[in-house]
């Protein structure tokens, strides 16, 4: 068995990997020593890849290092099966590095739009031939809920559940539309960039947190993959044991 640990801004999802099948998945607001000691003896884990957006659990990796016989810390410098061609990859974000190996796994051979609807959402490209190019990086849907809140004196703080009209006829339906909006206009401009800049055989690929929600605002069909950060730690887990 694998496991995989993708470390997020406000929460870790511990996944199990029997080859390339998901056999469990866990989400923690805290990952404790404990509960990951259960995971790797329940599922008597071999090999184990931590991916993390924060600075990473010194006691996680030394359990890890202890536990099972490969361990891989995903950095700038982990051998992967994409060719990175970004100017600073040492300040590209581990997750979008899986995101993109999760990609290419998910849809092999297409030129792949990975949008990671997060704290933050990503907006990343990888090529047919498995060149990730890069992307773009603007503040999530909560992000700017709270920033509308946080630096003006009377607006409410809203979310994104609830009416959803064109035209907001009161000061939270006119928050929620022009946030909601707003997000998704951007990402579907970019679409349309990028399509008419590498070509129209495009997969679009959706992932995090308000995937599921922004995607079906959206005006086109794309791929909604939960669990894509997983896949792609578990690729490059793969990836490291043929080397």
């Amino acid at each position: 068995m694998n496991l995989t640990i993708d470390q997020g801004n406000s929460s870790a999802k511990v996944s199990v990997f029997d080859g390339n099948d998901i056999v469990a998945v866990a989400r923690f607001d805290l990952l404790s020593i404990s509960a990951l000691v259960r995971i790797i003896k329940n599922y008597d884990v071999r090999a184990a890849a931590y991916s993390s957006v924060r600075k990473p659990d010194g006691r996680i990796m030394e359990l890890l290092r202890k536990k099972v016989k490969k361990f891989i810390y995903l950095d700038e410098n982990t051998p992967l099966p994409v060719k990175i061609d970004y100017d600073t990859p040492h300040t590209l974000g581990h997750d979008r590095i899986a995101a993109a190996v999760g990609a290419v796994t998910c849809a092999p051979g297409r030129n792949v739009l990975i949008v990671d609807a997060g704290t933050a959402v990503t907006l990343d490209i990888v090529t047919a031939d498995g060149r990730f190019l890069g992307g773009n990086i603007s503040p999530g849907l909560h992000m700017r809920f709270e920033a509308l809140n946080n630096y003006t004196s009377r607006l409410p703080l809203v979310d994104y559940k609830g009416e959803l009209p064109l035209i907001g006829h009161n000061t939270v339906t006119a928050i929620r539309a022009g946030v909601v909006g707003g997000l998704v206009s951007e990402i579907e401009s970019f679409i349309d960039k990028i399509s008419a800049r590498i070509g129209g055989d495009l997969v679009v690929v959706f992932t995090g947190g308000d995937c599921k929600f922004l995607a079906s605002q959206l005006s086109r069909k794309v791929k909604v993959v939960d669990n894509l950060l997983s896949i792609g730690l578990n690729r490059i887990l793969s990836y490291n044991e043929d080397i």
